[in-house]
């Protein structure tokens, strides 16, 4: 079941990457439904989020920028191994920070969505979706509309009239 299950979740990220690739090419044209769009993004994040949710890449992709940042200082300015080693240490502990905190904030994200009840929902959500759009219909014809602050549009009344 090991091998299976691994097959399935690298096949989940491939579809994950072309449920989020359409999603953009979907907006960016202009021609989409909103709420069709948002259920195909969570479930593309979901999709995407899990296997990557335990990579630690911020180290990596730190290190190799701090290595790329030093080369570019000692060939643009032929600078002592001191402040290579100033530049390196620099460009690697900043980008550390910053890209170990998009690796939490995915990690939690991703986690939230692998949550098996939240996985469920929605994938229940996204099959309903694609078979009410076959009919010819959404899901969003069952949400009733929502008036937001209506307490506003009552204070506007009072002071046109």
């Amino acid at each position: 079941m090991r091998p299976i299950s691994r097959v399935l979740v690298a096949v989940g990220f491939l579809v994950g990457i072309l449920a989020l690739v359409l999603v953009y090419l979907l907006y960016s044209s202009g021609r989409y439904d909103l709420f069709t769009s948002g259920i195909l993004a969570v479930a593309g994040l979901m999709l995407f989020l899990r296997p990557i949710k335990n990579v630690r890449w911020a180290a990596l992709i730190a290190f190799a920028v701090g290595l790329l940042a030093s080369y570019y200082a000692y060939s643009a300015f032929h600078v002592s191994t001191v402040v290579l080693v100033v530049v390196f240490l620099a460009a690697t502990l900043l980008l550390y920070l910053l890209f170990k905190f998009a690796e939490d904030l995915l990690g939690i994200i991703g986690g939230i969505l692998s949550f098996a009840p939240i996985a469920i929902i929605i994938g229940v959500t996204c099959v309903a979706q694609a078979i009410l759009l076959m009919l010819g219909s959404s899901l969003m014809g069952f949400v009733p509309p929502i008036r937001l602050w209506p307490f506003v549009y009552e204070s506007a009344l009072r002071v046109s009239l």
